[in-house]
């Protein structure tokens, strides 16, 4: 399944369906979706494996679950473009320094 843009100009709640939808397809009948998107909800709803591309060229490939850790400056200014990624970026900064020093969080 190819889409392009599938949630461009969509408002949140159907951009949502949209993704279920993909998602869905892909799993029943065994499929691999390949998912073109500037929509970082998106590419983290849909998305299994990541792959960022600059201009043409591979910036970074991997798992959604690796991609707010990735070491990449191009990825990094892309994802955390959005105000929600940052706010995920750095509450998880705080967790990860109070675990390191043995605190709780709050």
């Amino acid at each position: 399944l190819f889409c392009d843009e599938p949630n461009s100009g969509l408002d949140p709640k159907t951009a949502q369906l949209i993704d279920e939808l993909i998602s869905d397809i892909t799993e029943d009948f065994g499929i691999t979706s390949i998912v073109v998107s500037h929509d970082m909800n998106s590419v983290m709803n849909i998305g299994d494996n990541i792959i960022f591309l600059n201009e043409g060229i591979l910036e970074w490939q991997g798992s959604k679950d690796k991609i707010m850790d990735a070491n990449n400056e191009k990825l990094n200014e892309f994802v955390f473009a959005s105000e929600l990624f940052k706010k995920i970026k750095a509450a998880d900064t705080i967790i990860t320094e109070n675990n390191a020093s043995g605190q709780e969080a709050g």
